[in-house]
């Protein structure tokens, strides 16, 4: 049985993804799943706000698919203790797009290609998702900063920190220690 408040948010997303499919009716958008030339699909290209950074990671490359960080000291269901941003506990996830870019557990080529995304879901000490940290990887995007935008996404879909910014709180933190050689994803220095 559904508890009032799970109701209340599947209800907001179901209105969400209307509202997101009406407007892209309305612009002669074909939506966020739109076949590029090539025929592969242009999502991550079509992000330009949080919302549609949202309706990307929960419904057109739903994050709960994502392949866990490998080599993480995690728990059995993937949480990690948190280091010093997004505390108390994490769980990392990155798409197949990242995914591929790593040979045993290590980045290939020196960078992400564009379409990678890596989510860090923030859990609070009882398990629950307090937030969504996203860095997706589009160089060519305007609002990206050192290749990447990043954000952070409450569950209901607001921003705590607006892709718009452009990184600015976040780029300094993951230029520190490996992060420059690691394409400023900071999470392989917590990698067994």
């Amino acid at each position: 049985m559904f508890r009032s408040g799970s109701l209340r948010l599947l209800f907001a997303r179901l209105l969400f993804a209307f509202v997101c499919a009406l407007a892209a009716g309305a612009c002669g958008d074909a939506g966020p799943m739109a076949p590029s030339p090539s025929g592969e699909s242009s999502a991550t290209s079509t992000v330009s706000s949080d919302a549609s950074l949202f309706a990307l990671i929960t419904e057109a490359q739903p994050f709960r698919t994502y392949v866990p960080f490998p080599d993480l000291d995690t728990s059995p269901n993937g949480v990690l203790n948190a280091s010093s941003a997004h505390q108390p506990l994490i769980r990392v996830g990155l798409n197949q797009v990242a995914a591929a870019a790593l040979q045993n557990g290590r980045l290939s080529s020196g960078s992400f290609p564009d379409g990678s995304v890596i989510v860090k879901e923030v859990l609070g000490t009882n398990g629950v998702v307090n937030l969504y940290v996203v860095m997706l990887k589009d160089r060519s995007n305007r609002l990206a900063a050192n290749g990447w935008l990043w954000a952070e996404l409450r569950p209901t879909g607001g921003a705590e920190y607006s892709v718009q910014n452009r990184g600015a709180a976040c780029t300094a933190c993951h230029a520190l220690d490996r992060g420059p050689q690691n394409d400023f994803v900071r999470t392989f220095e917590r990698q067994r």
